[in-house]
């Protein structure tokens, strides 16, 4: 199989991590490539994942090498040896849903969740339109969230945890004033909107993309499915 590997470059192990992975790989009969690959494995984390999702470099079936907190990834930094050949030889997949966020011309996507939330301090106004309702309430911001990241902020934020080959989306108010806005959960299929009444940030998997200026729309849909290898949404 040619394989990616895509390492954390700011973690030591991650590093000298990848090259014995790439070494036992290619003695294995794999092919090590950085392009055309049927399979991509991250080394560091599930913010790895995230990451290189985020820059579009995941090609292929994907394997996470992490540490102990770890959810997405199959594999720890501590077994990996004992893993990582039989879950390439098994290939044994599962399908997670994504979510695209467009803003004006720009799109964006997301494989645990989309962030509106208030800057400097201050309560944010936002107008949400979802499920063919609309509702407006203000609070610290509201998090939309997939599948796969319904068990990381969403669910920290009072989201219900759903596995990761669930088809659904969640949405999760941030400190709603009175809790006038619940924790919903809805069909894959559905669209939404949030339009803020005022400038906000806007942040996806984790990562500051750019700040929402007041009365800008974020529409919201599923997006492609990402295949992972088996094993993901397990905690050792």
């Amino acid at each position: 199989m040619r394989v990616k590997i895509i390492a954390n470059p700011r973690k030591f192990w991650a590093k000298a991590l990848a090259s014995e992975a790439a070494l036992l790989l290619n003695q294995s009969g794999h092919r090590t490539v950085q392009h055309g690959a049927g399979a991509t494995i991250c080394i560091g984390g599930d913010g790895t994942i995230l990451y290189a999702n985020h820059q579009k470099r995941l090609e292929g079936t994907v394997l996470g090498i992490g540490g102990a907190k770890s959810y997405i990834c199959q594999l720890r930094k501590q077994n990996w040896r004992s893993g990582i050949l039989k879950l390439l030889r098994k290939n044994k997949t599962v399908r997670v849903m994504t979510l695209e966020a467009k803003v004006g011309r720009k799109l964006y996507t997301a494989m645990n969740d989309f962030v509106v939330h208030a800057t400097h301090f201050r309560v944010a106004e936002l107008s949400v339109s979802a499920g063919g309702r609309r509702t407006s309430f203000e609070g610290d911001g509201i998090i939309i969230s997939t599948p796969l990241g319904s068990t990381a902020y969403a669910y920290s934020a009072g989201g219900i945890k759903m596995a990761p080959a669930q088809r659904k989306l969640s949405i999760v108010p941030i400190c709603p004033y009175k809790r006038a806005f619940s924790p919903s959960v809805l069909p894959q299929g559905s669209a939404m909107s949030i339009r803020p009444g005022s400038d906000c940030a806007f942040i996806v998997d984790g990562i500051y993309v750019r700040r929402l200026r007041k009365g800008e729309v974020v529409r919201i849909r599923k997006g492609r499915d990402v295949t992972l290898f088996e094993g993901v949404g397990r905690y050792d």
